[in-house]
């Protein structure tokens, strides 16, 4: 369903490159180091398409990322923000998709620690100093594909 969308709507896009389907076991690691349970939703793009080297990350870009919030970029922020409040800001999340500018299209996780799949965030890095520097932009990921391929967003 996802893989035909985006190659439907993508069509002459020559930078979308669908990727073969992720395997059960990377898209588990890939939870692992997160620290959250994926959606259905985004498991079911994953089985699809790892990937399409243009929207969506592949599991092994979510891990990357993840790594990169947590060793990298953390230590940058340590003047400006307690680690609770950089988690709140960037580590509550679960990034999956980018629009190349730096910003990830993503899903919140609640203090319990389950994701919300009520709404799909972009999350703007140029924010990170505000309060919210996350907004909604869809419903779900067929939408997020419809409006993103669009220009709506």
């Amino acid at each position: 369903m996802y893989r035909e969308l985006v190659l439907e709507l993508s069509k002459g896009n020559e930078w979308v490159k669908v990727q073969p389907p992720c395997s059960e076991a990377v898209i588990s690691e890939a939870e692992k180091v997160v620290g959250y349970s994926f959606p259905e939703e985004l498991k079911n793009l994953l089985r699809e398409m790892n990937g399409d080297k243009w929207l969506f990350l592949s599991a092994e870009e979510i891990i990357e990322n993840v790594k990169l919030n947590r060793e990298i970029f953390l230590p940058l922020f340590e003047e400006d923000y307690s680690k609770e409040e950089y988690q709140e800001r960037v580590d509550r999340f679960i990034f999956f998709a980018t629009n190349g500018c730096g910003d990830y299209y993503c899903y919140r996780v609640c203090p319990n620690g389950t994701a919300d799949t009520s709404v799909i965030y972009i999350w703007e890095h140029e924010n990170i100093g505000d309060r919210c520097c996350w907004k909604p932009v869809a419903n779900n990921i067929k939408e997020l594909i419809v409006r993103y391929c669009n220009g709506e967003i």
